[in-house]
């Protein structure tokens, strides 16, 4: 897991609309990162996650949209908030373009948005253009980097869309995985509707504290009155437990699951708690979880892991220059050193290799978890399991 970029695998020019019929290849998944919460680590693990993922899977194209109103996660593809400042103009407000052309259609099948020249990559960035420490096969569609004031998405729109999106990308020659980022807002806005209609599982981050599950809880059920009424087919995938302290850097067995470190006693006691309460959210809620386990460990095991509070030293310098820790520890091998120095503006941050290790160790168990669960889902069956784009 440390190996450099691997070359993309595209075969031809990226972003042609022609398709090569012997080579189809679907959309291999789509995760939305949700919580109806602010500041729970949704923009961090989308980040992180989809730039590791682009790195360990070269064979795979990443399509990343950036679906919140500010465009943090944008701002973070493109090189850091001072880099991408330069850039708004010219690369950000894709998703906004797209929706407004979608919205000046003519009538029905005859629009714009189901015409056979549509492809969801004209409103796509290749990332490495604009930022060399991203992979080459990490794509990104943003919402823009300033507050709108456009009339809400209608659903026949938003449902438009989405289905034209998915099939689009299911209609390349290439192999794609698809992560949204949303905001933190109360009650879904359009955009956040719109990730839940491309994307059949949602990964909920929150703080390791019984006040976030509890305002979590309206989220969830939101998503559960959303889903009964037919309007989405969302499932929660698992909840990813953030911030939680680390007593030691040893590993830990927590009901049959390896932890790459040691928690506090205290963080232990509380992650008890709002594991049993997730676990009866997950009985009431019918159907929202996609591993709703008839018992409440093998719940725990299957729908939550657990991510250790990651030191500033590294995840700061990596969010405000644009590079993925993957990427650290990648340069870190190469250049033999024991620490690493980055420079971001007048802030100047040193951080040792152990150190860098082990924030990657952390997302490393949070993608291995990912996958795993992932692929548990499309063997279930059911709407998880066909990717959820049988309806809606």
């Amino acid at each position: 897991w440390l190996k450099i970029w691997a070359n993309s695998c595209s075969r031809g020019r990226f972003g042609s609309s022609s398709l090569e019929d012997g080579h189809k290849m679907p959309l291999q998944s789509a995760h939305v990162f949700a919580s109806h919460i602010g500041h729970t680590g949704k923009t961090t693990l989308s980040f992180q996650m989809s730039s590791y993922y682009a790195a360990q899977h070269p064979d795979c194209s990443v399509l990343v949209m950036d679906l919140s109103e500010e465009g943090d996660l944008t701002k973070r593809f493109l090189g850091g908030v001072d880099a991408a400042a330069k850039k708004v103009d010219e690369l950000f407000g894709g998703v906004f373009r797209l929706m407004t052309a979608a919205d000046k259609r003519s009538s029905g099948l005859t629009s714009w948005l189901w015409a056979d020249s549509f492809n969801v990559m004209d409103h796509a960035v290749k990332l490495v253009d604009h930022n060399p420490a991203m992979p080459p096969n990490i794509f990104l569609i943003s919402s823009g980097a300033w507050p709108r004031t456009e009339s809400p998405m209608s659903d026949e729109v938003r449902r438009n869309v989405a289905q034209r999106i998915r099939e689009n990308l299911e209609r390349s020659a290439m192999s794609w995985k698809l992560f949204c980022d949303t905001d933190g807002d109360r009650r879904p806005s359009p955009y956040t509707m719109l990730a839940y209609s491309l994307c059949p599982l949602a990964i909920v981050p929150l703080h390791l504290n019984k006040g976030d599950l509890d305002r979590t809880e309206t989220m969830l059920g939101v998503m559960h009155d959303l889903r009964q009424r037919g309007e989405i087919q969302t499932q929660v995938l698992f909840v990813v437990w953030n911030f939680v302290k680390a007593l030691k850097d040893e590993k830990m067995d927590y009901l049959g699951m390896q932890l790459p470190f040691t928690p506090t006693k205290v963080c232990l006691d509380i992650l008890d708690s709002c594991n049993r309460r997730l676990y009866k959210n997950s009985q009431e809620l019918e159907g929202l979880f996609v591993h709703a386990s008839a018992s409440e460990v093998d719940f725990v095991k299957t729908s939550t892991t657990i991510l250790r509070q990651l030191a500033d030293n590294v995840l700061k310098p990596s969010e405000e220059l644009g590079l993925p820790v993957v990427q650290m520890v990648n340069r870190l091998t190469e250049s033999g050193k024991k620490t690493m120095k980055f420079q971001s503006g007048d802030v100047a941050y040193d951080a040792k290799g152990e150190t860098i290790e082990n924030v990657m160790n952390g997302i490393k168990d949070l993608e291995d978890k990912f996958e795993a669960m992932s692929l548990e889902a499309r063997a279930d069956g059911g709407a998880a399991g066909r990717g959820g784009y049988g309806g809606r």
